[in-house]
């Protein structure tokens, strides 16, 4: 069998599988090969997809970027474009191809390519055509992200409120991995309880982003009492003061594009490019933000910024200074 996977998580994901049904830990050994495509020739594949497995009924042939661009080496020479032989990518790219519809059935070769080749590529084409199995799913989004995070947990044995998963689902994390490893913690720190809300904001730490809409609530409502509560919780976590005005300035900026999505009556969601309950926050927090209100705020935001780098003024008491101009009446 042919498959195609991504080099990201859950290309890995599915290389384990078929790592797995191979057998047992020396099974799996002695019947996997790894080949790096950028070097390879079409010699050193027939000859490693073509041996006959050893103690068992199959074999894996694994290679890595076999369709990337060749990489120069650090001395300026090209050693993955010279193994090519002067041929041309199209031209190395259909002999592979042309091969591949004569691997041996005890050969399961598996191709790693990299997150730029989707399923319009023409390798995923002729691929598909010859049978294999194609998967450059990207990283899922929103509800399908909330959905994939309930079914991770449940798989490492633990458990999430739906709340939970959805507040993980909103967070800017942007790799599988890096999520997987934070559910790894909350399961590990919930020991059989079911992980909340307040577990994510606790460990996750791209959940204090989601506290900087809090700040900003305040401080849009005026609320003086509110930010600086919302500011000094954000500090007790451990949040840094530069950080905090990075985030701000960050949120200013997301709601000038979001009172210029509303102007053009578009979908803040679909225009910025954000999860539906992000930007339904922002499309709220705008009513409170308007632009010349966001303009002064990214004035007074500028001023704090320079007296911390200047050493002007102390980073915590900046900031706190910022809320308070902030939220004047």
């Amino acid at each position: 069998m042919l498959y195609l996977l991504r080099d990201d998580f859950l290309g890995e994901e599915r290389l384990t599988a078929l790592r797995s049904s191979l057998g047992s830990a020396d099974a799996q050994s002695l019947n996997t090969t790894t080949l790096d495509g950028q070097l390879l020739t079409l010699a050193e594949l027939r000859a490693a997809a073509e041996a006959l497995p050893f103690l068992g009924d199959r074999r894996l042939v694994v290679v890595r970027r076999l369709f990337g661009k060749p990489e120069r080496a650090d001395n300026g020479g090209d050693g993955a474009a010279a193994r090519r032989g002067g041929r041309s990518d199209g031209e190395r790219e259909q002999e592979f191809l042309t091969y591949f519809a004569t691997i041996p059935s005890t050969t399961d070769l598996v191709l790693i390519e990299d997150r730029e080749l989707n399923a319009t590529h023409p390798v995923a084409k002729a691929i598909s055509r010859l049978g294999g199995q194609v998967h450059l799913e990207a990283m899922p989004r929103w509800e399908e992200l909330a959905r994939w995070i309930e079914q991770r947990v449940r798989d490492k044995g633990g458990r999430i409120d739906q709340g939970a998963a959805h507040d993980l689902s909103a967070l800017p994390i942007g790799d599988l991995r890096r999520l997987d490893s934070y559910l790894e913690v909350l399961v590990t720190y919930a020991a059989g309880q079911a992980i909340t809300s307040a577990e994510v904001r606790l460990l996750v730490p791209q959940s204090h982003e989601s506290n900087v809409f809090n700040l900003v609530d305040a401080v849009g409502a005026r609320d003086r009492r509110a930010a600086l509560e919302a500011y000094r919780r954000l500090l007790a976590d451990n949040v840094s003061p530069v950080y905090l005005l990075v985030m701000l300035t960050r949120q200013v900026r997301l709601l000038l594009l979001t009172h210029e999505a509303l102007g053009n009556r578009e979908d803040v969601a679909a225009a910025l490019k954000l999860h539906p309950r992000v930007a339904q926050k922002l499309a709220q927090q705008a009513r409170n933000f308007g632009v010349e209100r966001c303009l002064d705020a990214f004035q007074k935001l500028a001023a704090a910024d320079q007296s911390i780098k200047t050493g002007d003024a102390d980073e915590e008491l900046a900031l706190e200074l910022l809320v308070i101009e902030l939220t004047e009446r």
